[in-house]
This record gives structure tokens, C-alpha cells and sequence, in this order.
């Protein structure tokens, strides 16, 4: 039977036809604006018709320019004169006056500031290594100590001498300064702080004085004040000009002359303990590679597909083998995915800043730029395994136990089963699977910025869209931030194209 073709057209009119609409408003409309929008300087703030504009500046650059008198008339129409300051003020616009607005003034000639065409500018810039060097991959000096932080308690065997000891060999008029404020302890294998170069236990002994605790003639926060400026002093000035301090202090405060030796002991203690400081952070400098936006986006995609996909693959395999419990075990492998990336975000950086220091004595983990890549991978792994270990049951039970059978009775043993009968068979969902990671990884955001923010930069882990984010909304630059994101959708086009296309030739030969 023939079915009429009025039939046909009213599925299409019914199914079809809206849902090609829609995406021509909400994808092609939009991918087209983006690629317009990548070839201006444009700020992502100003209009494209100017709300404001002063008097001579409107009429020579755009009414001496417009050709058309009913062009003209409508573009008065919608600016008006303000003899108050001397300007043109546009009223509202939206709709089919905005975009006739918008194409009277391209006409006339008239590009804002900061919302020019700039040809292939931006791409150059991407291209040639114009947009800083914390987008592309590069060697650098990290200084893991400043002179304005306190001495650290401790500092890990293998940071002191392999870092440390290393520079001091560059400077040996510094080793006695190092190596008389920090002892090995065997017992620990860890270099602690001697503690007269403590500040808190130096400044301990002025917060115990009878003019501070018991006849109040000093109040907390004038000692807190003198304490912190004295420490910014002693960074830059010599014993003498600390004491002179001490003296104006003494001047405005009645001190005993028994507190006024402790003040004096206090001040000298600080400035040797500075002398460490301005030491440390002269030696404790290490040269690193900076994987930058391009390096890291490529390591945590890498990394987060294999991790998530042989997890998932792996706890799909261990379900499917008729466990007890595998309900269960499936509900709280798959509960993570559930959760929001900021709830995700919240608990593992919990587990970070204050568990796991606790445990492990570690101060540093999601701070530190050698560990901070592969915890973020291990929190994309965590979360995104569950959804995926279900794409793979579903595809393992789906395989004829028929095919399994057989191969039993053929001899073949489990790894040879699985080689040759589970892993071709199970190529399609392999192939979503990988589609999926692959081009989440590449456009990962949510995760990363809830648990790292702008402080991504000094660690090497901001990935490519929050790169994005940051040069459109804090460094406002929408023109070059779009023209990145065009890169970025060509690549995951390109990318998982040749993964779809190698992958589905894999099925057909399978």
C-alpha cells in the first residue's frame, strides 16, 4: 500500500519542519553570529549603535554619511537631541528597528571603538602566540616561597635537597643561613624550622607582657599592628631602624623598661628570621613546564577519557558476571552523575584543602601544580565513570550468550574470549562512549572552575573554555574569546570525526 503523500507531508509539517526550525534559530543563527563576532575587537559591552554620542561626532560620522533621506529620518527618529550636554541619545531599540538601525549606520560607515571588523586579526593572534603566555606551553621559574610569607614549619626531604640544595650549590653564601633555621629529622624525613626562626613563637612573648594581659594599657590591635609592621620593616631595614620604630611605639605607650628589652629582643629575632625569608626565596625557585591552556586541555582530555572508559568498561564487566548485590553495586557506581558538578566540586575540594593534609601530613594537594592536574582527572573519573559503566553493560548484555557459548565449547579461554568475541562486538558502544568523553573532556568547565576558579593560572590547569570565559567576561575581549571558541569547535568536529569514522569502519569489519 501506497501512502498518500498528504500523509507524508503532514509528518514532516508535524515532526520534522519544527524541529529544523529550531535548530536553525538556536544553532546556525547563533554559530553564524559567533563567527561574525570573532572577526571584531568587540568588548562584549558596547553596542553596535551607540546609546550616546556628542553632537559634531554623530553628525559628521553618521548623518553626513547616510545617503538616504527616510534613512535619515528614521535615524533621528530613534536619537535625540540633548542641549544639556551636547549629545545624541538613542531610545530603545529592538527587533526589525534594531537590525535596520544596525544596517544604516554599517552603511554610513560607522564602527564603535570597541566593536570593529578586524579581518583574521584575533586568529592571528591565536596562531602566533600573541594572547599570553599562559595559553600556550612553556618552560618557567616557579618561586615556592615569597619573603613575605612565614617560614614554613617543615619542608618534605625531597623538596630540601632537590630543590634547596640544589640552588644553595649555585650560592653557597647562603648555606648557613638555610642550614642553621632548618634540622633534619631522621624520624620524619623532613627538614623542620628551628624554633627561634618561628614568628609566631617569637611574637608569642610581646602578646604575654603584663601591659597587654594584665593592665590592658595596650590594646590587642595595637600590638597586632605593631607586630605586622614590624615584620614588613625587617624585610628592608636594618636593626637600628627596627628599634627606632620600637621607640615611636614606646613614645605613644607606657612600657616598663623590662617589657621594653622583650620588644627589642622580639624586633632582632624577626630580622634574622627575615634574613631566612629573603634566603629561601632566593634559592627556592624551580624550573617547570607550564603545560598552559593548549597543554592542559590536552592532558586532562587524554587522561579523563582513558581513565573514565576503562573504569567504566572495567565495573561493567564485573556487573555483568551475575554478582549478588549487582542493583546495588550499579545504584552507587552510577550516584555520583547524579550529583551536581558544585556538590562534586564542594566534596572532593573538602577532601583536599582539609582530609587529606590531615592524613597524609601533606599541606599541599589541589595547590600544588604537579598534583593538581591529576586530581582533577581523578574527580572527572570519579564522577563521569558511572554513566558510562552503564552504555557498556547495556552493549554486554545485549551480546548472545548463544556467541559466548560457543566459544567455550571451541576451547577459548577467558582472555580470548574477550578479546575476540566481548571487544568486537562491544565496538558500538565504545564508539558513543569515546564520542562522548572525548568531546565533554574538550569542552570541560563546571568541574574545573567550582574547584579552581582563576587561581587555575598559577597551577597550569585552566582547560580551553575556561580560558574562553575569562578573556569575555573578565579581560573583555568577546572577539578574541569567540574566535577561540570557533578554534575549539573545529577541533572536537575534527576530532571526534575521525574517531566516529575509525571506529565505525571497526564495527563493519567486526
Amino acid at each position: 500500500m501506497v501512502e498518500p503523500k498528504i500523509k507524508k507531508w503532514s509528518y514532516f509539517t508535524a515532526f520534522v519542519l519544527p524541529c529544523f526550525v529550531l535548530y536553525i534559530i538556536f544553532f546556525i543563527v547563533p554559530f553564524f553570529r559567533g563567527i561574525a563576532i570573532s572577526f571584531t575587537n568587540w568588548d562584549g559591552l558596547t553596542p553596535k549603535t551607540p546609546i550616546v554620542l556628542e553632537k559634531s561626532e554623530f553628525e559628521s560620522k553618521i548623518l553626513d554619511n547616510i545617503k538616504k533621506s527616510k534613512d535619515k529620518d528614521f535615524v533621528l527618529g530613534i536619537y535625540s537631541y540633548r542641549e544639556s550636554d551636547n549629545s545624541y541619545q538613542r531610545i530603545a531599540v529592538k527587533g526589525k528597528e534594531k537590525y535596520r538601525l544596525e544596517r544604516i549606520f554599517r552603511k554610513a560607515g560607522y564602527e564603535p571603538e570597541r566593536y570593529k571588523f578586524v579581518g583574521l586579526e584575533n586568529y592571528k593572534k591565536i596562531f602566533t602566540g600573541q594572547v599570553g603566555a599562559n595559553f600556550y606551553p612553556h618552560k618557567m621559574k616557579i618561586q615556592k616561597f615569597t619573603k613575605t610569607s612565614a617560614l614554613p614549619n617543615f619542608i618534605s626531604k625531597k623538596e630540601f635537597e632537590g630543590e634547596i640544595k640544589r640552588n644553595l650549590k649555585k650560592n653557597p653564601e647562603f648555606t648557613n643561613t638555610i642550614l642553621g633555621a632548618y634540622t633534619y629529622n631522621s624520624e620524619n624525613e623532613r627538614y623542620v624550622l628551628e624554633k627561634q626562626y618561628n614568628d609566631f613563637i617569637i611574637t608569642e612573648q610581646l602578646w604575654e607582657l603584663p601591659e597587654i594581659t594584665a593592665e590592658r594599657k595596650i590594646s590587642d590591635s595595637e600590638i597586632d599592628k605593631y607586630i605586622r609592621d614590624v615584620k614588613a620593616l625587617s624585610l628592608d631595614e636594618e636593626l637600628d631602624s627596627l628599634n627606632d620604630f620600637a621607640r615611636d611605639f614606646f613614645a605613644a605607650h607606657e612600657v616598663s623598661e623590662v617589657s621594653k628589652s622583650v620588644f627589642y629582643s622580639v624586633n632582632e629575632k624577626l630580622l634574622d628570621s627575615a634574613r631566612v625569608k629573603d634566603v629561601l626565596s632566593e634559592v627556592w625557585v624551580v624550573n617547570q613546564n607550564y603545560m598552559g591552556v593548549i597543554g592542559f586541555t590536552l592532558f586532562f582530555a587524554i587522561f579523563s577519557v582513558i581513565g573514565i572508559n576503562v573504569v567504566a568498561f572495567a565495573l561493567a564487566l564485573a556487573l555483568d558476571t551475575g554478582i549478588r548485590g549487582q542493583k546495588i553495586l550499579r545504584t552507587i557506581y552510577f550516584l555520583p552523575n547524579v550529583l551536581s558538578m558544585i556538590i562534586v566540586a564542594l566534596i572532593w575540594s573538602m577532601l583536599f584543602v582539609q582530609f587529606l593534609p590531615a592524613v597524609t601530613g601533606i599541606e599541599k594537594w589541589i595547590s600544588d601544580s604537579q598534583k593538581t592536574p591529576w586530581l582533577l582527572v581523578l574527580v572527572a573519573v570519579w564522577q563521569g565513570a558511572g554513566y558510562y559503566m552503564i552504555v557498556y553493560l547495556a552493549g554486554l548484555q545485549n551480546i548472545s550468550t548463544d556467541v559466548i557459548e560457543a566459544a567455550k565449547i571451541d576451547g577459548a579461554t577467558g582472555f580470548q574470549r574477550f578479546r575476540y568475541v566481548t571487544l568486537p562486538l562491544m565496538i558500538p558502544s565504545l564508539t558513543i562512549s569515546l564520542f562522548l568523553t572525548i568531546a565533554n573532556a574538550l569542552k570541560s568547565f563546571d568541574l574545573i572552575y567550582a574547584m579552581i576558579g582563576q587561581t587555575g593560572y598559577a597551577t597550569g590547569t585552566v582547560p580551553f573554555v575556561m580560558d574562553i570565559y575569562f578573556d569575555a567576561f573578565s579581560l573583555k575581549q568577546a572577539g578574541l574569546a569567540t574566535a577561540k571558541a570557533m578554534i575549539l569547535f573545529f577541533v572536537i568536529v575534527i576530532v571526534t570525526g575521525i574517531q566516529l569514522v575509525t571506529m565505525k569502519r571497526k564495527e563493519i569489519e567486526a
